[in-house]
């Protein structure tokens, strides 16, 4: 087994955040890399066993991942074994029975794949990143060192990648669920504390004289503002909510569980994105498109990007939505704006951007 640096791994990683496609390369190229028979990321509850997910894999049948899903996963010990001992590489070969491959005997790994090697990655609170590679055959004393000196080396670049993956999902969908540019955001639980934050928000956040961070809360200068964020936070029911009242920027609040495909988990379903943006007016043609032709915000959000770029399947790649739903919403505008073709379409909304 030659494990000297590789650097076609390191390419991967840093090319994979947004490109599910180049995630799955990556972990097909590690597999082979590590003489192993496939490969996998999982996100994985740590409270709630039953709802860890596969999140990309190499060599891994679809079948066996929904298997996994609806049942396997309750009953995996070592994967959330070793989620609570996170950037620490095991070999369930290595560890006692308790925390082996088999619990109870109800977990059945894929394909006779009984050896596995195992790190975590914290998300946050509730959930960790954990990546697998497995194969039939035991692993002897050299590659049992070998693999875990390799597997501790890709541990940050690695986990750098998938916060980054993260990040991306979250911006993407953002902008596409509102249509407003923004200079930053945080995802914060009922009470203002912060589960996630936008890597740039020191920068973001010294420009505002309304708020600023105090240990893992977010704080509000003005008591009315906070008075009223925690108003809207209780009573959720409007998918977005925006007050300009703070002189320094405006102040948008989604609820997380609003978003759509951000990923096959809920890390911060219950939480709560605060976009801080200094763009008071929205989009002038996205507001056209709702004010004329009663478009929803998805639609004219869609219809802006197929103006930019009139590509189902990059529209679908670039907002993080299926290509079904990005055909549905294309239809459904067709018919509140009165065309029959795509051409036409785009011809209409070019004449509505130039007003």
């Amino acid at each position: 087994m030659q494990l000297a640096e590789n650097t076609e791994l390191d390419s991967l990683l840093l090319k994979a955040p947004g490109n599910s496609f180049t995630w799955n390369r990556f972990l097909a190229q590690l597999a082979r890399q590590l003489n192993c028979d496939s490969s996998a990321l999982l996100v994985t509850d740590l409270i709630q066993p039953e709802k860890t997910h596969f999140l990309f894999n190499a060599y891994v049948s679809q079948e066996y991942q929904e298997h996994y899903e609806s049942k396997l996963n309750t009953h995996d010990a070592f994967n959330h074994f070793i989620s609570k001992n996170p950037r620490k590489v095991f070999c369930n070969q290595s560890l006692k029975e308790s925390h082996g491959h088999q619990s109870n005997g109800k977990y059945i790994p894929a394909e006779g794949q009984n050896y596995r090697f195992g790190v975590s990655m914290p998300c946050n609170r509730s959930h960790s990143f954990n990546l697998l590679v497995n194969r039939k055959k035991m692993f002897d004393d050299v590659e049992l060192h070998q693999v875990t000196r390799y597997l501790k080396s890709l541990i940050p670049l690695l986990e750098t990648a998938i916060h980054e993956e993260q990040r991306r999902k979250i911006s993407g969908q953002l902008f596409n669920y509102t249509g407003v540019h923004f200079d930053g955001y945080f995802i914060v639980d009922r009470g203002l504390n912060i589960l996630f934050s936008d890597p740039g928000h020191p920068s973001f956040i010294c420009e505002m004289d309304c708020v600023n961070v105090s240990g893992n809360r977010l704080c509000v200068k003005s008591p009315a503002i906070e008075k009223q964020l925690l108003s809207l936070i209780e009573n959720d029911d409007k998918p977005a909510s925006k007050h300009n009242q703070c002189h320094s920027c405006q102040i948008t609040l989604v609820p997380m569980s609003s978003l759509e495909n951000l990923y096959q988990w809920e890390c911060y379903k219950d939480g709560f994105i605060l976009m801080f943006s200094h763009e008071s007016e929205k989009n002038a043609i996205i507001g056209r498109l709702e004010d004329i032709f009663q478009l929803s915000k998805c639609e004219a959000v869609c219809a802006v990007n197929f103006m930019n770029t009139p590509s189902i399947h990059d529209i679908a790649a670039r907002t993080y939505r299926s290509e079904e739903t990005i055909r549905n919403h294309i239809k459904r505008t067709m018919q509140k704006m009165d065309v029959h073709t795509q051409a036409e379409l785009m011809k209409k909304l070019i004449s509505l951007a130039a007003l």
